[in-house]
């Protein structure tokens, strides 16, 4: 038996996206697309995904927000690097940090998990899984 957890969910979300978008490169790649598909993490960043947490989650995020997250501006300097850098053109599949590439989670690689991912992300939205031809 399973119970909920904010963090665990936000967590398995954020792995759910370096799964789609490793396989969604793939697919790119396999039908000769020049399309490419990376992951940026941000890093912490002071928004107010925190604002419904517990008021002393609140409270410990105030004081040390200054010192341990990046405003939205160092934010979001990841996302537009790959974006507009010169370095990433062509390239696709990347987990990007701090305006490096670096590797993600060894789960994240797993292939079979993302075929799995992909293929239930096609049911659920009710299209057709047209990856079932590529390897």
């Amino acid at each position: 038996r399973y119970s909920y957890s904010p963090h665990g969910a936000y967590a398995q979300s954020k792995l759910a996206l370096v799964l789609f978008t490793y396989r969604l490169q793939h697919l790119l790649t396999a039908n000769g697309s020049h399309v490419t598909a990376n992951v940026v993490d941000p890093g912490v960043v002071n928004t107010e995904l925190y604002k419904h947490v517990f008021w002393v989650v609140k409270v410990v995020k105030w004081m040390t927000a200054w010192l341990f997250f990046k405003t939205p501006e160092e934010g979001a300097s990841t996302s537009i690097y790959a974006a507009v850098s010169p370095e990433m053109e062509g390239a696709g599949g990347c987990y990007l940090y701090n305006e490096e590439r670096t590797k993600s989670a060894d789960v994240s690689y797993d292939e079979e998990l993302q075929r799995r991912l992909w293929t239930e992300s096609c049911k659920m939205v009710g299209i057709f899984d047209e990856s079932s031809r590529v390897p």
